[in-house]
């Protein structure tokens, strides 16, 4: 049975997707890998204290083995989280999610869309999700370093405006602009 037809069956249909576009953080990989072979080296000292008594003159607590260890196991899931940007159009809304974290925006609450001029570092203070103030307005935004930026005036909301990169804005603009009837 298709996976299509066990979500109707389960209540649970979905709309079809009019554009999809995955905006991948282009250090991501190697910064995983260093801090999970940071996670492991912390781990194994913890095991080598406990095991085989202090290590060195001066040696640490045995806890900040464990803490470390636990820090870069917290450090390596915020990274896996926020190396992948996904963006998804349906018929009814825009949804752009950095893992566990999504934000779905329908489209009648979208005003307008154009290309972001502001500038990331400046505006934003970086990667990640960001709230920001620009030209007197409050931009919640999904960004990815050096990555082209799309700006959504919406309607209603917490938030002014909502930002987020992408590989491709006049592709991502046109979905909008058609969904939205401008």
């Amino acid at each position: 049975m298709a996976k299509d037809d066990m979500r109707k069956m389960m209540g649970k249909a979905q709309e079809p997707e009019i554009y999809r576009e995955v905006v991948v953080f282009a250090m991501g990989r190697a910064v995983i890998i260093l801090f999970m072979v940071l996670t492991v080296f912390f781990l194994a000292m913890f095991i080598s204290q406990v095991t085989e008594g202090a290590m060195g003159d001066k040696p640490a607590p045995d806890g900040f083995y464990l803490l470390m260890c636990l820090f870069f196991v917290f450090m390596t899931f915020i990274v896996i989280n926020f190396s992948r940007l996904v963006i998804k159009a349906t018929t009814k809304s825009l949804t752009v999610a950095y893992g566990l974290f999504k934000r779905i925006i329908p489209w009648e609450d979208v005003a307008s869309c154009y290309e972001d001029e502001a500038s990331a570092l400046g505006s934003y203070g970086g990667y990640g999700i960001r709230i920001g103030r620009v030209n007197g307005k409050t931009r919640l935004v999904y960004n990815v370093l050096g990555g082209e930026r799309v700006v959504l005036v919406l309607k209603q909301g917490r938030f002014n405006e909502f930002v987020f990169s992408t590989n491709n804005p006049d592709a991502v603009m046109d979905v909008i602009k058609g969904r939205i009837g401008i």
